[in-house]
């Protein structure tokens, strides 16, 4: 059939043979290449929807470690001001006393002894 075709072209049945190999060779590297980019493609979008999930979850426990943190910090604020409140009631109470019982009116110390000590840094 082959030599058949070749007689009736006019040309030799060996390039008929060539052309067909390379019609059917270029025709399954096509098909293969083709095949290939279709699994890529279905692939990489799979790879990409496992992506987003992944990113979308680790954003989540991100944001849920920065609330716990700042409740944490919320928290310590409290206190902090809670200890300043009870320190400032607590200073005024004994300077309320210290006056009260006249304290506030001697020194605790001479000038003397208190230059002395000013000038060492004390």
């Amino acid at each position: 059939m082959i030599g058949a075709i070749a007689r009736a072209l006019g040309i030799d049945s060996l390039i008929i043979y060539a052309v067909l190999a390379l019609v059917i060779g270029g025709g399954f590297l096509w098909w293969s290449a083709h095949k290939y980019n279709e699994g890529y493609s279905a692939g990489s979008a799979k790879e990409r929807t496992a992506w987003v999930a992944q990113r979308e979850e680790d954003q989540a426990k991100q944001l849920a470690k920065a609330a716990a943190d700042q409740r944490a910090i919320n928290q310590l604020e409290a206190d902090f001001l809670a200890i300043q409140g009870r320190l400032a009631e607590t200073q005024s109470a004994l300077e309320g006393s210290i006056h009260a019982e006249g304290a506030d009116k001697k020194p605790a110390m001479s000038k003397g002894v208190a230059k002395a000590l000013n000038g060492v840094g004390r």
